[in-house]
């Protein structure tokens, strides 16, 4: 069970450009069919969470898009969270692994390999399952639930 405060979710409203979009000449979107949701959840934790997958799609995808979708899953009654990008995209084989501790597909790339393991263990905390979608193609589409009652 996890404790934490009401959040608010609603489309961003972004006043500076985030420290991960500037590694990039990739367009960011956002989509979803809510107008506004109260989810309650620990907001930091569910913030540190989006940032790092934003800030890897940010690394690997020089141009194209990164989309951050959130739609709601009324048979699983939970929030899907999907980040997709036009990068580089994932092996098939690291797809499962990508998530140990100090793994990383790119040596050469900015990072220690953590925090993929890190979003792992807050998303399943928070009651949730993380993936990677390996039916996507076009670069890499990573996938988060989060419970909309606490357990």
């Amino acid at each position: 069970m996890h404790k934490g405060k009401l959040t608010n979710v609603n489309p961003p409203r972004i006043t500076t450009e985030p420290e991960y979009a500037r590694r990039t000449q990739a367009i960011y979107q956002f989509q979803t069919p809510v107008s506004s949701l109260i989810l309650k959840t620990d907001a930091q934790r569910l913030k540190q969470v989006l940032i790092n997958l934003l800030s890897n799609a940010g690394k690997f995808t020089p141009s194209g898009f990164i989309r951050l979708a959130i739609k709601v899953n009324k048979e699983d009654n939970c929030l899907e969270f999907s980040v997709t990008d036009t990068g580089c995209g994932i092996p098939a084989g690291k797809s499962e692994r990508i998530f140990e501790r100090f793994e990383k597909l790119n040596e050469y790339s900015q990072g220690t390999g953590l925090g993929l393991s890190i979003c792992k263990l807050i998303v399943e905390n928070l009651g949730g399952k993380i993936w990677v979608d390996k039916n996507y193609k076009e670069g890499a589409r990573f996938v988060f639930t989060h419970p909309l009652n606490e357990k």
